[in-house]
């Protein structure tokens, strides 16, 4: 049988066909590619600039001539502050693949209280190596007259690190006597703590010596450890007063401080107002804020715990003791607005005053609107830096009734019931009459017994 032979395989052709040369194109490519990754360089890490106070005075004036905003911007408020009387943190960073213990100050290039450098240095001592690996972070809240309480942030899972922790606290009770307090603080989820932040969560704290509660600079007001209170103290501990000079409040006037936290500025007002309320939602929020509202001479400060939404002002206001010259101070958290129709529920319910507090323009721009399509002027700024150095600063606004109608609106009348009148609906009379209508006359107990 005839088998046909393979033509043999030419490996000089395949070697040819494989190994040919690359195109010129290509080569010029390959070429520039390995020169932009010889001279690319590792970039350097981006610092942030704190703009000084002229920035931000620029800052708000040139929002303040681009969004229009009405009236002049009243006279900065600040108060410089000393490091004793500001927070400190010792946190852990991570640098590659070494960990290390930083002290973070809460203005840039602030010199550092003793009491914080002391501390440091005994976090670096060998019998406290275990601890050193376990601990997040150390805050130390500034009380506002030098003195200091300690949230420690540490995960204890051993006995060695427990050990650590239980030496820690024996030094700071023997050579620390401006710490008062010391806490222990677990997160859950596991996040860095921060008194200032927004993220939701879960935080516990257990005292290994010391009150739950702090004194504001020796004011009588107490605030509890884990509440929030900027970080400096001086500015803040005077904004009570700089709000009592831009309001001028008669004796029959009363005051409600939203998102109250402590309740600081509602008690320092105590005095000042008929009755004053306040409104938070935290738990520990209402326990400094009870406690305040028991130290109050006068005993005309409550406090309420809730969210600040729509249904709050129908509820507080459909009972007859509430009513009088309300004055409601908004101190929104962070980059917050109000939640919806709160503007619209706050306006009905006729205030003398409204004032706001915010550190985002973009919110300010908003809920000047908002209150201006309410009826309610706008008739103050006034900013507000509480922290010098820190580059960030607030700014309060002061709403008033439009009684005149300067607005093009119906002005604002202060013999209006709260209660939203709303148009009831007419019935037409001519298609009601076109339609039929049966009645049926129930019978009595005789025509039915017969």
């Amino acid at each position: 049988m005839y088998k046909p032979q393979r033509k043999p395989f030419k490996t000089n052709e395949r070697r040819e066909t494989v190994r040919r040369p690359a195109a010129p194109l290509a080569n010029k490519r390959v070429a520039a590619k390995a020169t932009v990754d010889e001279e690319v360089k590792p970039a350097k890490p981006v610092e942030r600039v704190i703009p000084t106070f002229e920035d931000l005075k620029r800052q708000l004036a040139a929002w303040a001539e681009t969004e229009k905003i009405p009236g002049k911007i009243q006279a900065w408020y600040t108060a410089e502050t000393p490091a004793e009387n500001c927070d400190w943190r010792i946190v852990k960073i991570i640098k590659g693949a070494s960990e290390k213990l930083v002290i973070e100050a809460p203005v840039k290039d602030m010199e550092r209280p003793e009491v914080v450098t002391r501390v440091n240095e005994q976090l670096k001592k060998d019998h406290l190596r275990i601890f050193g690996k376990a601990l997040r972070q150390i805050c130390f809240r500034a009380t506002g007259d030098g003195q200091f309480a300690l949230l420690v942030q540490v995960n204890l899972r051993g006995r060695n690190s427990a050990h650590g922790y239980k030496t820690f606290v024996d030094f700071l009770e023997r050579s620390c006597p401006e710490i008062i307090s010391c806490h222990h603080v677990q997160c859950t989820p596991d996040y860095m703590f921060d008194p200032t932040g927004t993220t939701p969560m879960k935080v516990e704290a257990k005292s290994a010596f010391g009150s739950d509660f702090i004194s504001i600079g020796g004011t009588g007001i107490y605030m509890h450890v884990l509440d929030w209170a900027p970080k400096a103290r001086n500015a803040w501990i005077g904004l009570p007063m700089r709000i009592e000079s831009a309001i001028h409040p008669n004796q029959d006037d009363c005051f409600f401080e939203f998102y109250s936290g402590c309740s600081f500025v509602s008690a320092s007002l105590a005095n000042r107002f008929k009755k004053v309320a306040s409104l938070d939602c935290r738990e520990y929020a209402m326990q400094s804020s009870r406690l305040n509202g028991r130290n109050v001479p006068d005993e005309n400060m409550r406090f309420y715990r809730g969210h600040v939404d729509a249904d709050f002002f129908t509820k507080f206001f459909n009972k007859e003791e509430n009513e009088g010259r309300w004055t409601f101070y908004f101190n929104l958290p962070g980059d917050e607005s109000l939640a919806s129709n709160v503007e619209q529920m706050a306006a009905q319910s006729r205030p003398e005053r409204i004032l706001l507090q915010t550190s985002n323009l973009e919110v300010a721009t908003k809920e000047i609107k908002h209150f201006r399509r309410e009826g309610y002027m706008l008739r103050k700024s006034i900013p507000l830096y509480l922290e010098p150095g820190s580059g960030k600063f607030e700014i309060l606004f002061l709403f008033v009734p439009d009684r005149a109608g300067i607005l093009g609106q119906n002005p604002a009348q202060k013999a209006k019931s709260r209660n939203v009148q709303r148009p009831q609906e007419r019935v037409n009379r001519q298609n009601s009459a076109e339609r039929p209508h049966f009645a049926q006359s129930a019978p009595t107990f005789k025509q039915r017994k017969g």
